[in-house]
């Protein structure tokens, strides 16, 4: 009922008041117990909330508050698209970077084989020096 009076009484330009209520905690906003409002001169229309946004987000010199929230959206979607353009780059890069560890484990287990190989052959070789001095008369 007060909402569709509070409705019924906007301005033509369509810009109602944003009433703020004081909380004690998260709890009262559930249960709606002791909501405290504002005075009325602490009461803001959407008009100066809007007023933070640049200028030049409005292309026309008397900017209406449709505009500053057209503004706003358009302020909104740009952040969308950053954040998801974002998340596109972090997944490419984390592809990339497994895709590297992944190259480097295999060079990593190639090195190993070839050191083993070349222990193995460096302890036959000791082996036959080894028997060429027993042999050999001294």
């Amino acid at each position: 009922m007060q909402n569709q009076r509070s409705r019924g009484t906007l301005a033509p330009n369509n810009v109602q008041e944003v009433r703020l209520h004081r909380v004690e905690s998260i709890s009262d906003l559930h249960s709606g117990g002791s909501l405290q409002p504002y005075l009325a001169e602490e009461a803001q229309t959407w008009e100066e909330l809007l007023g933070v946004l640049p200028p030049a987000l409005c292309t026309q010199a008397d900017c209406s508050p449709m505009c500053g929230r057209g503004g706003f959206l358009l302020l909104l979607a740009l952040l969308v698209f950053t954040c998801l353009a974002l998340a596109i780059l972090a997944v490419y890069l984390s592809v990339l970077q497994s895709e590297s560890l992944r190259v480097l484990a295999h060079t990593l287990r190639t090195q190993e084989e070839t050191l083993l190989k070349l222990r193995l052959a460096s302890l036959s070789q000791l082996r036959r020096l080894n028997s060429s001095e027993a042999r050999a008369p001294s």
